[in-house]
């Protein structure tokens, strides 16, 4: 008896489940919407206005009114119609005046002496003191180095000397040039007119390498030495 009653649970126990899983089923397909319960609301017709019809309005038949041709008119003289005028031409214009650059102005240069040594004379006060009266100098290249050996003629005031530049060491020591030279005219100061020239040591007959020069002692004490410089420029 036990036996046949737990056996009917157990059915009704199964038949309560597969009646749960189609309930649920179908709550499922309903979410979906693949099984509808209420049909779909019908939409609500929407009025609408009477559309006005325009009334159609009569046009009148336009009169037709004739129109007036004019009577022929006898055609005139042809009219004399000037040609067209000549365009007058351009003035021809001419192209500027070309300006050349300015000329240039060449720069003045020493002319250059025709003697190969150039010189160049002042008065001083003699080394000695007042008490001589002469003339002295140097020779020397255009980088003031001496050079010595040259003769120099010195003549006036009734003699005549030819002395060799660089001969004396102690004219060195007095004109602070190894290529100096000195001639002696007197004790004392006075007016004397002395000339001086340069000659060439290299050739037999010494013929002159510079001007020859003219100097005037006036006689004082400040300017009883003449002194000679000869540049060679050439």
């Amino acid at each position: 008896m036990s036996n046949g009653r737990a056996g009917l649970l157990n059915v009704l126990t199964i038949v309560v489940l597969a009646a749960l899983l189609c309930l649920i089923g179908f709550y499922g397909l309903t979410a979906l919407g693949v099984v509808r319960i209420f049909p779909p609301p019908t939409p609500a017709a929407v009025a609408s206005l009477p559309t006005s019809t325009p009334t159609p309005r009569t046009m009148g038949i336009p009169t037709w009114t004739p129109t007036v041709v004019p009577s022929p008119t006898e055609p005139g003289p042809p009219t004399d119609t000037p040609g067209p005028s000549p365009t007058p031409s351009n003035t021809p214009t001419f192209p500027p005046t070309p300006t050349f650059p300015p000329t240039a102005t060449p720069t003045p240069r020493v002319t250059r002496s025709p003697w190969p040594f150039t010189y160049e004379a002042s008065l001083r006060s003699p080394v000695y003191g007042c008490n001589w009266t002469g003339v002295a100098g140097q020779v020397q290249d255009l980088d003031g180095n001496p050079l010595k050996g040259y003769p120099v003629h010195v003549w006036g005031g009734g003699l005549d000397f030819v002395v060799t530049a660089g001969a004396d060491d102690r004219f060195s020591t007095y004109y602070g040039s190894d290529a100096a030279w000195e001639q002696f005219f007197g004790p004392s100061p006075k007016p004397i007119e002395i000339r001086v020239q340069l000659h060439d040591p290299y050739r037999q007959d010494h013929p002159p390498v510079s001007d020859e020069i003219v100097i005037d002692l006036p006689g004082t004490c400040s300017t009883a030495l003449a002194y000679v410089i000869f540049t060679q420029n050439h």
